[in-house]
């Protein structure tokens, strides 16, 4: 059998890696009725191919440059099954030409289809978060390859609690001994999350074993199989002693560790509570990856890139990342083509005392609030750029802000409560964002000092009231006078045309990213890029 066999499949693939020679997409069908393709989607440094489940057999998918001789095999962590067919997801590859070549079986039911010419687009990368970087955010080089040395883990919520990962000679196992753990690595470390990682459930005003948890940001355990479902080392019952700030043992004997900033005592019952971490990117793999019931606190961090992922249900916030303490320092967060449904308690985004934030291509759907930048008066966020996000029936904070400096830009705001809401010092510099069916676009509170908007060929569309709290400008680069010191020192009061504190193009006299649309074509593309599991985008606008 095996003198016989060898040849046999040596032929087979001879035709397989000959296949791209011509410009056909498909080409080099073998036995192509057991191989079929759904679809292919070549989007942003990334390949998906929707595969029909055989009836016998794995698929062995690789990949390559086209033109190039060798392919690469993909992981099979990254052919995931759903209910009635197989994803394959090439992620981790810089703009170009592809070729993937999908197998099946051997001997006489060999079959192999390669498919050519396959384009894949970059990554949109406009924003403070890459402004004078030259390395990348997170796990990833700034072409979209991996960073060299990088530790790659697929987290599934059957491994969340047994995964492992060596950090200098110590095994930490579980997902969040791992992200806390993340202070001690050297190389960066990438987490791809495959399907819906769940914990237990929380809810608010309710007495449980004779506790009354009244406070709406703190919750009880309602989940039936007690902890059944718990990422282990996640906070179940957090209680603070108000006078000491200590924090009492969980009812599963953990404890959660409480961060105390200026006598302001940080409890968050399910956000995995991360300090010091670097380059880290977790993504989302496919359509369906998802963090279910919790979030992630980012301390004292650097470079992380959040991306592909649903955030649903978590009883605080999605995410939040803080660099208290060490003013000014921590930052680079690229939070981007993310979902946030729905969040049950705070916003799905908070930030405080960080700066150099690109927040793009998400999706806020039916959040109370949006995201948060500065918590307290005294709180500082700088350098952060907003866009190309869609807000659908969110109530408030798209953003509120405090003592920031904001690019605003391209984002579509549909049937939200109030918009923006600048506050102590912020300056905001509004960009060609489309309002449609808001309440109030600008929102001030009589208790805190109004900040300044800057509102440069945006559209409002049934959303009138409180716009004259916003200085609309017909040219561009008109000064709108503010103060506005957020990194605590520097006098960013005109910094949307300066080149040394923004991406400004002096020469064009515009914002120099890479989309940067009319307001009337901002619903239209913005419905189709932001949100997790948008397997395939199109061409970027010339």
């Amino acid at each position: 059998m095996k003198k016989t066999f060898l040849p046999v499949i040596l032929i087979l693939m001879l035709l397989c890696f000959t296949a791209c020679s011509s410009s056909d997409n498909v080409s080099a069908n073998v036995n192509s009725d057991r191989i079929q393709i759904l679809s292919v989607s070549g989007g942003n440094e990334q390949i998906y191919l929707n595969l029909a489940k055989p009836a016998d057999g794995n698929f062995v998918i690789s990949y390559k440059a086209t033109g190039a001789e060798e392919y690469t095999a993909l992981d099979q962590e990254l052919i995931v099954e759903n209910d009635d067919s197989l994803w394959g997801c090439i992620v981790g590859i810089p703009k170009g030409q592809y070729d993937v070549k999908i197998e099946l079986g051997e001997g006489e039911n060999y079959a192999c289809t390669t498919l050519c010419n396959i384009d894949v687009e970059k990554q949109d990368r406009s924003g403070y978060v890459h402004f004078n970087r030259e390395e990348g955010i997170g796990g990833y080089n700034n072409d979209g390859t991996v960073k060299e040395g990088a530790k790659i883990l697929y987290l599934t919520n059957e491994n969340k609690n047994t995964l492992t990962l060596d950090i200098n000679g110590t095994t930490y196992t579980g997902l969040v001994e791992i992200l806390r753990a993340n202070q001690y690595m050297e190389e960066p470390l990438i987490i791809r999350v495959l399907g819906k990682i769940t914990t237990n459930y929380w809810e608010d005003n309710i007495t449980v074993d004779g506790l009354n948890v009244s406070d709406p940001s703190e919750y009880a355990n309602l989940l039936s199989d007690k902890y059944g479902e718990n990422l282990a080392g996640l906070p179940i019952l957090p209680d603070v002693d108000e006078e000491s700030n200590v924090v009492v043992a969980t009812p599963d004997g953990l404890t959660l560790s409480t961060i105390v900033i200026d006598s302001r005592a940080y409890v968050a019952p399910n956000d995995i509570q991360v300090e010091n971490a670097s380059n880290i990117t977790i993504e989302g793999i496919g359509t369906e990856a998802m963090f279910y019931r919790f979030g992630i606190h980012f301390w004292w961090s650097d470079s992380i890139e959040v991306k592909n992922l649903t955030f649903e249900a978590a009883p605080t916030d999605g995410l939040g990342f803080y660099g208290f303490g060490e003013f000014p320092g921590h930052g680079w967060y690229w939070i981007h083509n993310n979902t946030f449904n729905g969040a049950a308690g705070d916003e799905p985004l908070d930030f405080a005392e960080i700066g150099h934030v690109t927040i793009a291509y998400n999706k806020f759907i039916r959040n109370n609030k949006a995201m948060l930048l500065g918590g307290w008066e005294y709180d500082h966020c700088w350098n952060m750029t907003i866009h190309h996000n869609h807000y659908y029936k969110v109530t408030q904070r798209l953003p509120l802000s405090r003592n920031s400096n904001i690019h605003n830009y391209n984002n579509y705001y549909e049937n939200c409560g109030y918009g923006i809401s600048p506050r102590s010092s912020s300056y905001v510099f509004n960009e060609a964002n489309y309002f449609w069916n808001i309440g109030e676009p600008y929102y001030s509170s009589d208790e805190e000092t109004w900040g300044v908007v800057k509102s440069w060929n945006d559209i409002y569309v049934n959303s009138t009231t409180n716009i004259d709290k916003a200085t609309i400008v017909t040219d561009r680069d008109e000064i709108v006078e503010n103060i506005c010191f957020p990194d605590g020192s520097t006098d960013y009061s005109k910094f949307d045309t300066d080149p040394e504190l923004f991406y400004y193009d002096a020469e064009n006299h515009c914002s120099d990213v890479e989309v940067m649309l009319d307001a009337e074509d901002v619903p239209a593309f913005v419905r189709t890029h932001a949100g997790a599991g948008v397997l395939a985008q199109a061409d970027l606008p010339e």
